[in-house]
């Protein structure tokens, strides 16, 4: 079965695990504050001065992963547009719906596989990847995931 992405799928943005980490971060800044505040208060008292190096060892490994986050959404961000922009192209040429056009790649490649109605085209990109061609291909598989 091959797997093929919509132009609704390569443009929206991945928000739920970023959304989900910023909120682990803000709880681990509260813990960390009231850990702190509690450590500068019973000074005596090592429990909070190793909970309060827990949640701030814990809060830099949670915005470490964040940035990680970050790195590789911008990355597929950049990829995804790029596949999109083809998409775009390719729909003006042939006047068809964006809606219409599906790649079987993320990544914009030669020999990537785009798919309008019922046809399938192979995409041969030039060495710069700033002008393209459509040859006509053919699945050995032909089931379809459409990737939504």
């Amino acid at each position: 079965m091959t797997n093929f992405y919509t132009y609704k799928f390569l443009t929206r943005q991945p928000n739920r695990m970023n959304a989900i980490i910023w909120t682990i971060v803000f709880i681990l800044v509260l813990i960390t504050i009231i850990s702190l505040f509690l450590f500068l208060r019973h000074r005596d008292d090592g429990k909070y001065r190793e909970l309060t190096i827990i949640t701030i060892l814990c809060l830099l490994l949670t915005v470490t992963i964040q940035y990680d986050q970050w790195t590789q959404n911008k990355n597929s961000r950049a990829n995804n547009g790029q596949v999109a922009n083809l998409i775009k192209q390719v729909a003006t040429d042939r006047h068809v719906n964006v809606n219409n056009i599906y790649s079987n790649s993320t990544d914009l490649k030669n020999g990537m596989l785009i798919k309008m109605k019922d046809s399938v085209y192979e995409v041969e990109l030039n060495s710069d990847n700033s002008s393209f061609q459509l040859h006509p291909a053919h699945l050995t598989n032909p089931k379809i995931n459409l990737i939504k």
